[in-house]
């Protein structure tokens, strides 16, 4: 997915949250350096992602760690699921979303728009064959499909 798409998407996805009543708040400049003090570079992709809904994304991924002042829990929890599952850590992971504790969505590269890999309790690792743009316009699809019902 291009850039612009990515974009788009999102600022729909913010404009449809706000109608709701949501307040939606970004990363701003400051916590996106933090992050890559603290993981090194990050995809540009996920960046533009935490700048527009990495705060606050209203009721989008609710009961889904995904947000800013989660991201180290959603590392660590990864790497302490997988531990604790026998699996062997990927080299250059980075967990972006964890979910109730025993699913994590994450990366192993740096490129602009990455492949999404996914790791369930119980399970193998698996290559998700979305990269990060689809694996989160995919999201908002489902979150629109239950908006409508």
């Amino acid at each position: 997915m291009n850039k612009p798409d990515f974009n788009h998407q999102l600022n729909e996805l913010i404009a449809m949250l706000k109608s709701k009543g949501f307040v939606i708040k970004g990363c701003n400049d400051q916590q996106l350096v933090q992050l890559e003090r603290q993981y090194g570079q990050l995809p540009e992709y996920y960046k533009i992602f935490l700048s527009k809904l990495g705060v606050n994304a209203g009721d989008f991924m609710l009961g889904t760690a995904v947000l800013f002042h989660e991201i180290a829990d959603i590392n660590q929890g990864t790497l302490v699921l997988m531990a604790e599952n026998n699996i062997s850590i990927p080299n250059n992971l980075y967990a972006f979303l964890l979910h109730q504790g025993y699913s994590s969505l994450f990366f192993m590269d740096r490129h602009d728009d990455p492949m999404v890999y996914c790791y369930t309790e119980g399970d193998v690792i698996k290559n998700l064959n979305y990269r990060f743009s689809q694996c989160i316009s995919a999201e908002i699809a489902l979150y629109k499909t239950y908006q409508t019902e």
